[in-house]
């Protein structure tokens, strides 16, 4: 099991055929996917669902799954987000950690 006290783990997510208003947003009725936490960020891509932006959680396994669950409940979790653009769509990776 992981070490919870200093544990960490990495979700990547696929974001392709998003718009740019999506990204920047567009006032009032969409806000800027960029200007939001990283905590909202990766609350918005998990209402849209799997379908929509597969999410990868640590090397895909159930193990992995529960971990990153007790790590994303724990009132002292980090998120650090970043996004780099590929070809053809753009990937968003979280790191959860402990502090």
């Amino acid at each position: 099991m992981l070490a919870l006290l200093t544990g960490s783990m990495k979700v990547t997510a696929i974001l392709r055929d998003f718009s740019p208003a999506f990204y920047e947003g567009f006032p009032p009725s969409i806000p800027s996917f960029l200007a939001m936490s990283p905590r909202e960020q990766y609350e918005t891509l998990v209402r849209l669902g799997n379908e929509r932006v597969p999410l990868k959680i640590g090397n895909g396994s159930f193990r992995d799954r529960v971990d990153h669950n007790q790590i994303h409940r724990d009132t002292r979790c980090h998120i650090a987000f970043k996004l780099e653009p590929r070809k053809g769509y753009k990937l968003g990776t979280f790191e959860f950690t402990l502090a």
